[in-house]
């Protein structure tokens, strides 16, 4: 009986492990923000709640057709294909999503206003065959018509809610984040990545449909 007591007095004082103090609702709030690796930080062992909280969309990336690119001499390309007229340069400048959207929607570009970021399947259009020399004089995996200032990466709006797997030239990309996540185009080494749309890092490419 003793024995009993003192094993059960044992289970009692024994601290719980760290993770047990992260619930599911806390540990599904923190994958909108943070990166598996980091959450895992916080709370050990917390592995079975992430699957729990995974968000993954069965949605295939749709894939548009071939472009046909004309300069048009204003700092605009216009895919005759598609129907979408671009801004030649990325925007440099380092945004969320939101901040980027917002500067699209107030962007003037030879006088002409009504731009927007792009949907994934747009911006991956432009996407060249292989890493050439650019109007910028130096070389990426954008079409040579356009310069991406060897800006790294560059947001689309689609979201990881909407498209949860993405397969590149390089491997699959898996992205749980919801509406929390968006995917980026890294044209200087032609790969996509994802990932949280309120980090303030990345660049912005201007299209809008063409008249």
């Amino acid at each position: 009986m003793r024995i009993l007591f003192f094993m059960v007095a044992v289970l009692i004082a024994w601290p719980s492990p760290s993770w047990a103090k992260c619930s599911k609702t806390k540990v599904c709030t923190m994958m909108k923000k943070m990166g598996h690796f980091d959450i895992l930080n916080q709370c050990p062992g917390a592995a079975p709640l992430l699957a729990e909280c995974k968000k993954v969309s069965t949605k295939k990336l749709e894939v548009l057709p071939a472009p046909k690119f004309v300069d048009n001499k204003n700092g605009t390309v216009t895919d005759t294909v598609n129907k979408l007229t671009w801004s030649k340069k990325g925007v440099l400048n380092k945004y969320s999503l939101k901040m980027a959207k917002d500067y699209a929607l107030s962007a003037d570009i030879d006088g002409t206003a009504g731009w927007r970021l792009p949907t994934l399947p747009e911006l991956k259009t432009l996407m060249y065959k292989e890493r050439v020399i650019n109007v910028s004089g130096k070389k990426s995996w954008v079409h040579p018509l356009f310069d991406d200032g060897r800006g790294h990466y560059f947001w689309s709006t689609t979201t990881c809610e909407e498209i949860s797997e993405i397969t590149d030239r390089y491997q699959k990309k898996l992205c749980q984040q919801g509406d929390q996540g968006a995917w980026l185009v890294h044209f200087n080494i032609g790969a996509v990545f994802w990932h949280h749309v309120t980090a303030e890092k990345y660049h912005a490419w201007l299209v809008k449909e063409a008249k």
